[in-house]
């Protein structure tokens, strides 16, 4: 987990470009004005990321006005996609345990990991990547579980394996469940979903 807040908005490209990817995005920009997107990274941010870290100060408005920053910035989402392996774990996994041990909101950190693991099992003409699915960094034995048809086999893999998260049987299901979303319906679809019942709980 980043240390500060200005380090965790900057790893926001990151965070955008596996589900940015799988709705048919190509860039940054084109995601970020996508508003389906930006608010879904923006509560990630907010209620997952600076909360985790102790930032309950960090002003609205300076997150409101960085995420503006990448409405115009047209960098591929498939370069950031090259190696996801050395940044996401950092990333994410300390957040998550975090929330996992304290019995808090998971969803949002369980879609992400499911757009990364349907990301890498899917070919270049699934998604209509610029390139194939490339991503270097794994150790040989992690793409037989990169490629398993069962989808829990992925939280297996060598760069989540300290976490333990076959042991959080809430997150399993929750993660199981969005993979089967996002392959059979797309991340749009789900992600609608999400703010769906996120309004219904308003």
């Amino acid at each position: 987990m980043p240390t500060n807040s200005h380090e965790t908005l900057n790893a926001l490209p990151t965070l955008l470009a596996y589900p940015g990817l799988l709705a048919g995005y190509r860039t940054i920009d084109e995601t970020v004005n996508d508003h389906l997107f930006s608010n879904y990274l923006r509560a990630l941010i907010q209620q997952d990321m600076l909360a985790s870290a102790g930032i309950t100060d960090q002003p609205e408005e300076s997150i409101e006005a960085f995420i503006r920053q990448f409405t115009s910035n047209a960098d591929s989402l498939a370069s950031l996609c090259s190696d996801g392996i050395s940044k996401l774990p950092l990333l994410l996994l300390p957040t998550l345990l975090d929330a996992l041990t304290k019995n808090g909101d998971v969803h949002r950190m369980a879609f992400l990991l499911a757009a990364y693991g349907h990301y890498l099992a899917s070919t270049c003409d699934s998604i209509e990547a610029d390139k194939p699915t490339t991503e270097s960094g794994f150790p040989q034995g992690d793409w037989a579980k990169i490629t398993s048809s069962d989808a829990l086999a992925f939280l297996h893999i060598s760069a989540f394996a300290s976490a333990r998260l076959h042991n959080y049987p809430h997150f399993v299901a929750m993660y199981k469940s969005y993979r089967t979303q996002i392959d059979q319906y797309g991340v749009v679809f789900l992600l609608k979903q999400m703010a769906y019942n996120q309004m219904a709980l308003q």
